[in-house]
């Protein structure tokens, strides 16, 4: 035979309050969990902040040491070094110059194999 179990009736009342009940427990058994682990990283994070605010310092010395060695140097405007560099032909005026050249060349050729002289810049 099996055996009655007597049941109370639960209010919608009541159910919505114990599921707020567990949330709220829910909530807190998670805090209590990660608070220790928040406090490790918000020290870490200071750790981390101080750090860097020793190695911005000390970037910023040795660039003021880089920087004042260079002006020193090099002098201002750079004018030291550019007495070292050599006068170079300008893009434009090496074209020119080739052109040139292949013409000249075109023109050996055509006198050489008899056949008809190519304009290069039709060619191009």
């Amino acid at each position: 035979m099996t055996e009655q179990v007597e049941t109370t009736p639960i209010t919608p009342k009541e159910v919505l309050r114990k599921g707020w009940l567990a949330y709220l427990g829910l909530y807190g058994a998670a805090y209590e969990r990660v608070k220790p682990l928040t406090t490790k990283a918000g020290e870490t994070l200071e750790q981390l902040i101080a750090k860097g605010e020793t190695v911005e310092t000390k970037t910023q010395e040795v660039a003021g040491d880089v920087r004042e060695r260079a002006n020193s140097f090099y002098g201002k405007g750079a004018t030291r070094v550019r007495r070292f560099i050599p006068e170079f032909v300008t893009g434009a005026e090496r074209v020119d110059e080739l052109e040139a050249e292949i013409a000249a060349l075109s023109k050996k050729v055509a006198e050489l194999t008899g056949a008809p002289e190519v304009d290069s810049a039709k060619a191009a």
